[in-house]
């Protein structure tokens, strides 16, 4: 089979984690030998990162900016420019289909390198994440001529594991509604967002529920190692905790420098005291770094964490702003006992290692995640953070981590195995003969 797995942002690693997952999801479903071919919104910087991916550019994306769309959007105000853009997909797929010997402008370009590939699939998937949502209208806007095209090709795309809604009632959302009716499987990590989606289509026959597809990348050894050690006395060795942060804007009703304040300076109180308290050796690591063409450094925001740290706290924090792909990343995870984490997806790569999280949340589905982990009472959201609370609630997490690392350990299994029954639902739909499991009679 033919995959292509579409809007995806490799440059950021939570992403990355994403199809690292989705692609071992894809290959369990349908054979080692599935081909898969990224869309990517910065494809060519994404390929130096990923070598052994492939990729194609992002076909709407890349004409938006092209300069006949730009100018004309600006003649229009805004007005021609999504009926363009579908217009340029379709007219691309008849010159590919009907008359693929005419070399006619742009035939050797990099979108209709993409829309040969789009014609040549099998199955056509969009990434997992949360960008449907009235929260991101214009992350919905740049997917739709995707999603329509992708209907135009017979191909309804398939959504992977979302955190969506709620949504508006506008045309973006009605657009949305009509994708989503279309869409053969859809698949949710939560109650809330298949509520959502009932809510904006009308039912839910073609949506299921499953755990965020990063949890296949679970290492039960590695959590059955942690188990073990942790009723073994180690005299001696400093406890080392990791510290991923993330530059943030939306504090609600708090001003937003105010809300950055209190939130870098409730993170330096924290690292503080597990310096000052427990003889801890802190690292900011995080899984958007290292990557000077990407819009965010996590690194950025740990440097001005740093400014409200003392000088002799600071001698046992490190920076880390290192990139690494997600399974260097992982095996630096290993070397921590316990983690501080803004961004959902370091939050489940640790907890795929058996490394126990402290979340601060910035949008409801890293709460929803510690929800179902048993363990919402250490949860913090990012517009009411405070230094000493959360100073003291990362006292009271450190003191509790035999329970906290067991319902961690115990839970995150839980959502490995609910991750991995996407292989079957995907067996089961998709496949071909071939593929599919014996019938027992």
């Amino acid at each position: 089979m033919k995959i292509i797995v579409e809007t995806t942002v490799f440059l950021n690693g939570g992403d990355a984690a994403i199809q690292v997952a989705t692609k071992r999801i894809l290959r369990a479903a349908f054979g080692d030998d599935t081909e898969i071919v990224f869309a990517d919104m910065d494809a060519q910087v994404a390929e130096r990162y990923y070598p052994d991916n492939d990729f194609i550019v992002f076909p709407s994306d890349q004409i938006r900016k092209s300069v006949f769309v730009r100018l004309l959007n600006r003649l229009t105000k805004g007005r021609m420019q999504a009926s363009l853009i579908y217009s340029t997909l379709i007219a691309i797929i008849f010159l590919e289909r009907r008359l693929r010997r005419l070399n006619y402008p742009g035939s050797r370009g990099a979108v209709a390198k993409a829309i040969r590939e789009y014609i040549a699939a099998d199955l056509i998937i969009s990434t997992g994440g949360t960008y449907l949502s009235k929260k991101h209208p214009g992350s919905v806007a740049l997917r739709l001529p995707e999603y329509e095209r992708d209907i135009y090709l017979g191909k309804p795309p398939i959504f992977f594991t979302q955190s969506m809604g709620p949504f508006g009632d506008d045309r973006i959302f009605r657009r949305l509604a009509s994708v989503l009716r279309k869409s053969p499987l859809i698949l949710v990590r939560d109650q809330k967002s298949m509520a959502f989606a009932k809510e904006l289509t009308g039912f839910t026959g073609n949506i299921e529920t499953v755990a965020d597809s990063v949890f296949v990348l679970t290492d039960q050894d590695e959590i059955e190692r942690r188990r073990v050690a942790s009723r073994v006395a180690r005299p001696g060795r400093r406890p080392r905790i990791a510290v991923s942060v993330r530059p943030w804007a939306d504090f609600g009703e708090r001003d937003s420098e105010v809300g950055r304040a209190k939130y870098h300076q409730s993170v330096a109180q924290a690292a503080a005291w597990f310096v000052e308290e427990v003889g801890a050796e802190v690292t900011f690591v995080s899984t958007c770094q290292g990557i000077p063409e990407y819009r965010f450094n996590d690194s950025d925001t740990a440097r001005n964490v740093l400014k409200y740290l003392s000088d002799n706290v600071r001698n046992s924090v490190v920076i880390d702003s290192q990139f690494r792909d997600t399974e260097a990343l992982l095996r630096k995870i290993d070397e921590f006992d316990g983690a501080i984490c803004t961004r959902m997806h370091m939050c489940i790569l640790c907890l795929c290692r058996g490394v126990p999280v402290l979340p601060i949340c910035y949008e409801r589905k890293t709460a929803d995640l510690f929800q179902s982990l048993d363990l919402q009472e250490y949860i913090t959201f990012i517009d009411k953070i405070e230094p000493d609370s959360f100073r003291a609630l990362a006292r009271r997490w450190w003191q509790n981590q035999e329970s906290i690392a067991e319902k961690s350990w115990r839970g995150t299994l839980e959502l490995r195995d609910s991750a991995l029954s996407t292989v079957g639902i995907l067996k089961n739909r998709f496949a071909p003969a071939e593929l599919q499991p014996e019938t027992v009679s």
